[in-house]
């Protein structure tokens, strides 16, 4: 992303071909957490109590999900790797995949992290493999651009 997210500019990238969806999301496992912020206290020995605080580390935003259906191409796209249409290859070494990921909630609300680390696996889930990923938000590269954003659906629609 190269400007602030705007509805209409949501819009054209669901719009845009080489914007990917994945269409099957196993039963019950997408969730989005945020880990709770952590700071320093620092207390008086006299009386014990905190008169300052230290730097403030804010927590993690993660989209959290397993892919219960997929093809080897959407495998690789979250594991890394080479696919053909009949094979997947892991790769060696430490894999390092970066998404904008979009998420529509039940109630219409699309929420976008710009730009994520992804860090997918392999799971067993309910007698299958499936793909467990998750999509950590991170600080995007152009400081126009949020590491998160909400949008309701109606608000998302070409300008």
């Amino acid at each position: 992303m190269t400007a602030d997210l705007t509805g209409a500019l949501l819009a054209a990238l669901l719009k845009d071909a080489a914007t990917k969806e994945v269409k099957n999301i196993h039963q019950d496992t997408w969730t989005i957490e945020e880990s709770e912020s952590s700071q320093d206290g620092y207390r008086n020995q006299l009386t014990g109590s905190i008169y300052r605080m230290g730097t403030k580390t804010m927590g993690d935003v993660t989209f959290n999900w397993t892919i219960g259906q997929y093809d080897y191409a959407t495998k690789a796209e979250f594991l890394g790797g080479v696919a053909t249409a009949k094979s997947w290859k892991r790769p060696r070494g430490i894999v390092e995949i970066h998404k904008t990921l979009i998420a529509l909630t039940e109630d219409n609300q699309y929420c976008v992290l710009p730009y994520a680390n992804v860090a997918g696996r392999e799971a067993n889930t309910d007698g299958a493999v499936g793909i467990g990923i998750v999509g950590t938000a991170m600080e995007p590269e152009n400081d126009a651009v949020s590491s998160e954003y909400w949008f309701d659906s109606s608000e998302v629609v070409t300008a």
